[in-house]
């Protein structure tokens, strides 16, 4: 049946940070901010009880990631100061939350092998694309730039993040919101992503087609997707024979 859709995960499916040097100066900044609400709301941090209650608060992300909910910054601060054993004062909480948010827009992050040559010969195809994405502390408003940065953006008819419809995949209606907003049905439709649980499971429980994307987590962890591929030239020929 033919493909007349293609959406993509983001985070070690489009774009990496993880074989680059770590940013300590981005840590360190988040550290400072994080620092500073503990004290605006009464309590005293050092960097080690930081650290530890950034490390308590990725458990949380994953747990929540886990059972279907959302956990972004807003949730990452709150936690942090309930370690401190503080509540949230004054809109701290608000403000904080949004200083890490645009923090997220100076992070290293680079395209993987293949997107920026597969993503503008498909859409010359008459493919049309679509941008499916948990988010964490980086919310969707932030990672649509560099989507901009690498003339990718106007390639896509639907975005669709975690932070913003609330879930997280493989909620379907993570899959059918953005399926609606292409006009393309899911059995035209084909998802590339990196993790089998949410891409995969979430895609074939759509009746989409599956790829997985295996240049940074080769994790082969049930459902098979259709067919894992490495570089998204290898799209190419996935999508033209079908």
């Amino acid at each position: 049946m033919a493909i007349d859709g293609v959406t993509f995960d983001f985070w070690n499916t489009l774009y990496t940070d993880s074989h680059l040097e770590p940013d300590e100066g981005s840590r360190a900044l988040r550290l400072a901010v994080l620092s500073e609400a503990v004290e605006a709301c009464g309590g005293s941090s050092n960097v080690e009880a930081l650290r530890q209650a950034q490390h308590s608060s990725f458990d949380s992300y994953l747990d929540a990631w886990r059972a279907g909910r959302h956990y972004g910054a807003h949730e990452h601060v709150l936690h942090v100061l309930e370690q401190f054993g503080l509540e949230s004062c004054d809109g701290v909480a608000e403000r904080t939350a949004l200083r890490i948010e645009e923090l997220g827009a100076h992070i290293s992050l680079r395209l993987l092998p293949g997107a920026a040559e597969a993503i503008p010969r498909l859409a010359a195809d008459g493919v049309k694309m679509g941008l499916i994405s948990d988010t964490g502390l980086t919310p969707g408003r932030i990672l649509v730039g560099f989507l901009e940065r690498d003339g990718l953006l106007d390639h896509f008819s639907s975005l669709t993040f975690s932070d913003e419809t609330g879930y997280p995949k493989p909620d379907p209606r993570m899959f059918e919101k953005t399926l609606a907003e292409m006009g393309v049905l899911p059995e035209h439709a084909l998802h590339v992503g990196d993790t089998p649980r949410t891409d995969i499971a979430g895609a074939l429980g759509m009746g989409m087609r599956a790829v997985r994307f295996a240049a940074v987590n080769d994790h082969d962890d049930p459902p098979n997707a259709d067919a894992v591929i490495r570089d998204h030239r290898e799209l190419l020929p996935l999508v033209a024979d079908s």
